[in-house]
């Protein structure tokens, strides 16, 4: 494990990952060959086996929230958007004020463009007091997100206009949607 991690750190992934299995192969599976292995696989870019390492991981210890989020940092790498997703509020429901959980949430969502859940869950993310340096991340994606908002043709919040239809029924969505059609919101 000594030799495998120092292959992960001089930036050696290939004996490192050839290196943590042969661990795995003639020893019992542990979190930090896992974990090591995970980190090889995802500086590799090999997205799914990294995940399938994480997610080991994340079995053996469902309390430690480090292998849920890179388990679903993996996820979102290798394009499987809505699995990441439900592996984060899988996270969430168990460590609600996971900083890092919250961050990477907010970073997908605002990726996939969900921008209002993206922006709650960055905001969620402050509420948890993170460290300079993650408060440095949110606060830096908020202001990219602004800056591209401002370039953003408008379209309507549509979870905004959904709550507002369940309170005060469809006829009123329809009303709004057409004021905004006619202000020219859709080109």
């Amino acid at each position: 494990m000594t030799q495998a991690y120092a292959q992960l750190q001089e930036g050696r992934f290939e004996e490192a990952v050839d290196t943590f299995s042969a661990s795995l192969a003639v020893g019992p599976r542990t979190i930090p060959a896992l974990r090591g292995r995970g980190q090889a696989y995802g500086q590799l870019q090999r997205w799914s086996l990294a995940a399938a390492d994480f997610e080991a991981a994340k079995d053996l210890a469902p309390d430690d929230a480090d292998n849920w989020v890179d388990w679903g940092i993996s996820l979102a790498n290798n394009q499987q958007m809505y699995p990441a997703i439900d592996a984060f509020d899988a996270l969430l429901a168990k460590h609600p004020t996971c900083v890092r959980g919250h961050l990477e949430l907010g970073r997908l969502y605002l990726t996939i463009g969900a921008i209002p859940k993206g922006r709650q869950q960055l905001e969620q993310a402050l509420a948890c007091h993170p460290m300079p340096e993650q408060r440095h991340i949110i606060d830096t994606l908020l202001r990219e997100q602004q800056k591209l908002d401002k370039k953003r043709i408008y379209r309507p919040d549509f979870e905004s206009l959904h709550r507002t239809e369940q309170q005060t029924g469809p006829a009123s969505w329809f009303r709004r949607l057409r004021g905004f059609l006619g202000r020219g919101g859709v080109k």
